[in-house]
């Protein structure tokens, strides 16, 4: 793909013009195993596991009502199994979702961000939505302030200043062993990559941009996220011509894997509203 290779992975649905493909882009220092398995698979061996309804969803659980839409979760250049160098740049982001999204020669296409993803989305619709028909976009927004402490912190202090933030993506009934994944998985997308990540962040302001959004947009957030503010998602909302918000309780960040059936339900919902 312009020399660039992009790893991601499918659940293998067959592409059909008529039905969206969801093309899934994770956030800061993150991978496509930032999405539940479920939602990247149809496999027998993501289906639930019996837990108990008071624990929060595994990886791997609650998305099979997306199983009927063709899926790919990338790995942005320099994360995960893709190669190169992460970028310093949003657009430069959005530009290779789009070439992807050329490259697989996919034409009806629901653009799912999460956190950094969000920016990344809204960057590729801006540069070309010919082949793009919808958004879906979780706790992210237009504008994501980052602080200098923060980008501070992950040069000189990288292990205790990403285990802080791996803490403050969760909610605080989310059970350790979530938090020490994601702290696992950030330090090892690397300290140059996290930090190119938030600088990112940092340097995000698409407010300006979104009247011209003319795509159907699902925004979902968490009241009680640490990382971005609802407040933030509600005024990209409010701005966004076509969008629908939805605020859940009792979740953070990572809402889409804390009450991943429930998030992936209203992705149907709003996938069966464009028909």
């Amino acid at each position: 793909m312009n020399g660039q290779d992009i790893c991601f992975n499918s659940n293998g649905i067959a592409v059909t013009p008529e039905r969206p493909s969801l093309v899934l882009v994770h956030g800061s220092g993150g991978s496509k195993l930032d999405w539940p398995q479920s939602w990247r698979s149809v496999a027998a061996a993501t289906a639930p596991l019996g837990l108990p309804s008071s624990t929060a969803v595994l990886p791997g659980q609650g998305g099979q009502s997306l199983h009927s839409y063709p899926v790919f979760a990338i790995d942005l250049p320099g994360h995960g199994g893709s190669y190169g160098q992460s970028l310093s740049d949003i657009d430069g982001y959005g530009a290779v979702v789009i070439r992807f999204i050329e490259a697989l020669g996919l034409e009806n296409v629901c653009l799912v961000g999460h956190s950094m993803g969000v920016g990344v989305v809204l960057s590729a619709v801006l540069q070309s939505s010919v082949r793009i028909s919808s958004l879906c976009l979780i706790a992210g927004a237009a504008r994501m302030p980052v602080t200098p402490e923060l980008l501070k912190g992950l040069k000189n202090q990288t292990e205790d200043t990403v285990a802080a933030v791996a803490r403050s993506c969760w909610h605080k009934s989310t059970p350790e062993h979530f938090v020490k994944t994601t702290q696992q998985r950030m330090m090892s997308a690397g300290q140059n990559v996290l930090h190119d990540d938030f600088t990112v962040c940092s340097k995000l302001d698409l407010r300006a941009k979104l009247p011209a959004l003319q795509v159907p947009t699902l925004i979902l957030a968490a009241q009680e996220d640490r990382m971005v503010k609802a407040a933030e998602i509600e005024s990209m909302a409010h701005a966004t011509p076509k969008a629908q918000l939805q605020i859940f309780h009792e979740c953070g960040h990572f809402l889409h894997v804390e009450i991943a059936s429930e998030i992936a339900k209203e992705l149907v919902t709003f996938l069966d509203a464009q028909d």
